[in-house]
C-alpha cells in the first residue's frame, strides 16, 4: 500500500537526496548557450563601455559654459569640430567651444556633458546656440558605467537568457562554461502500450507519455533518451532500468507505479539496494501513485500511466528534481497572478494541481478551470498552466487572486 507524503515533504526529500548530485561542465560557443546553466562566475576583463560616450545625438560641451542658458538667452558656443563614430576624437573642447557628437561617440577631452540636439540651434555662422543648461554628466555614459573590470557579471547556476548572451558578447566572450545537460532516460511500460506507428487493436493504447516527456525534457533543456516500450515483466523492466542507469543521470518509468499485481516499478527500484524507494504515493491530485527512488546515486521516478497525470507529475516533481540537480531552483517556472473566473470547490484531502485556461479581461487575467479525466492528454492541450490548491483548502472563490504556474 501507499505511504503517502505531502507535496512539501516530497520536495524536501528530493532536495536532501539529490542536492549534492554533481554534473560535469563543458565549454560551448555563446551562440549555443541560451537556456543552458552557467557553471562558473563570468567576470569582466574590461570596462564596458571602454570610454566615455554620448547617449544622444547632440553637442559635447563643458557643462559650466551652459549654465543659465534659456530660450530667451541662449549660450553661444563656438563649433570646434565633429566626433566621428568609431574613431577616437582628435580634438579638445576648450572653454566656450562645443563639438557635434553622435549617439555612441566618444567624448572629446575636457568635455563633461552632452546637450541634446533638440535644445540647440545652428544658424551656420560657426556657432551653436544652447537653449537649455546642462549639468556635468548629462547624457554621458562614463567608462565602466555598465560593467567595471573584474566585476562578476553573471553568477553560476543561472539559466542563460538572450540578454545574458548579449552581456557575454559585450565582454568579448566567444565561449562560456556551462553544466552538461542532464541526461534523462524514458521507459514506457505496460502490456497494453504500443508505439505511435502501430495499429491500435482491441484494448491497446498508443505510447503518449514517452513523447510528451521527451518534449518536456527538451523544452527544459535536458537531454532525453527514449528506451522504448517494455511489457509488464519484472525481469525485462529491471534490465532496461539497469541499462538506463549506466547511461543516464535520471530514469523515468512511465506506468507500473501503482499497487496492482502487474505494477513492478516499486519492486524494480528496491531490487538495486538501499536507499531504494524514497516516496511511494503523494497526497496530490492528479498523480497520487508516484514513486521516487534513489539507485546508485541516481533518481528513478515512477510516473502514473495516465497521460495527464504523468505530465503534471513531470512538470511539478521532475521539474523540481532537474532544478535541484542544476542548482537553479525556480528559474524554469513562470508565474502569473490571476483571478478565478468562478467558484471551484476542492476538499479531497490532497493538494490539487488544477489546470487552467487564462483569458485577459481588460486589465485582469482570469483563470478558467479545465475539467477532464487524468487519462485524457487533451485535457492539458487546452490549459495554459495550473493552480496549486492546498490540501486543507475547501476551494477557491470567484474573483479570488491566485498564482498560476504557466506551462
Amino acid at each position: 500500500m501507499f505511504n503517502v507524503k505531502s507535496v512539501d515533504e516530497v520536495f524536501e526529500i528530493i532536495k536532501n537526496y539529490f542536492g549534492n548530485f554533481k554534473l560535469e561542465n563543458e565549454v560551448i560557443d555563446i551562440e549555443e548557450s541560451v537556456g543552458r546553466i552557467l557553471a562558473v562566475d563570468v567576470c569582466a576583463g574590461e570596462d564596458v563601455p571602454a570610454f566615455n560616450r554620448s547617449s544622444v545625438d547632440g553637442y559635447a560641451v563643458i557643462a559650466s559654459d551652459t549654465f543659465g542658458a534659456s530660450d530667451s538667452l541662449p549660450a553661444q558656443l563656438k563649433l570646434g569640430g565633429e566626433v566621428k563614430m568609431g574613431e577616437k576624437p582628435d580634438l579638445i573642447i576648450e572653454k566656450g567651444h562645443a563639438a557635434y557628437i553622435p549617439t555612441g561617440g566618444e567624448l572629446p577631452e575636457n568635455a563633461d556633458s552632452v546637450v541634446m540636439i533638440e535644445y540647440t540651434e545652428d544658424f551656420k555662422d560657426g556657432y551653436i546656440y544652447i537653449n537649455k543648461a546642462s549639468a556635468p554628466g548629462n547624457n554621458v555614459v562614463f567608462k565602466g558605467d555598465d560593467v567595471k573590470v573584474g566585476s562578476a557579471i553573471l553568477k553560476p547556476n543561472r539559466r542563460l537568457r538572450p540578454q545574458d548572451v548579449g552581456a557575454l558578447a559585450a565582454m568579448g566572450y566567444e565561449q562560456v562554461e556551462v553544466k552538461k545537460k542532464i541526461k534523462v532516460a524514458i521507459i514506457s511500460t505496460g502490456d497494453e502500450v504500443v508505439d505511435i506507428n502501430d495499429k491500435v487493436i482491441g484494448a491497446k493504447v498508443r505510447d503518449i507519455n514517452s513523447y510528451a516527456l521527451y518534449a518536456g525534457l527538451k523544452d527544459y533543456g535536458a537531454e532525453p533518451v527514449r528506451y522504448g516500450i517494455v511489457g509488464d515483466d519484472y525481469g525485462k523492466i529491471r534490465g532496461v532500468v539497469e541499462k538506463a542507469l549506466d547511461e543516464c543521470d535520471i530514469v523515468l518509468v512511465s506506468g507500473g507505479s501503482s499497487v496492482g499485481t502487474k505494477d513492478e516499478t516499486y519492486n524494480v527500484i528496491n531490487s538495486f539496494g538501499e536507499p531504494g524507494v524514497l516516496v511511494h504515493g503523494i497526497a496530490v491530485k492528479p498523480g497520487k501513485p508516484t514513486i521516487i527512488g534513489k539507485v546508485r546515486g541516481k533518481a528513478v521516478v515512477g510516473l502514473p500511466g495516465h497521460p495527464a497525470s504523468a505530465y503534471m507529475i513531470f512538470r511539478v516533481f521532475v521539474g523540481y528534481l532537474l532544478d535541484v540537480i542544476n542548482g537553479s531552483e525556480g528559474m524554469y517556472e513562470k508565474r502569473l497572478r490571476v483571478e478565478m473566473a468562478y467558484n471551484y470547490p476542492s476538499n479531497n484531502g490532497r493538494e490539487e494541481f488544477m489546470p487552467v485556461r487564462l483569458e485577459r479581461e481588460g486589465s485582469r487575467v482570469v483563470a478558467h478551470p479545465v475539467f477532464g479525466k487524468s487519462g485524457l492528454i487533451t485535457l492539458l492541450t487546452t490549459a495554459d498552466g495550473y493552480v496549486r490548491i492546498s490540501r486543507g483548502s475547501e476551494g477557491i472563490a470567484s474573483g479570488e487572486e491566485v498564482e498560476a504556474i504557466l506551462f
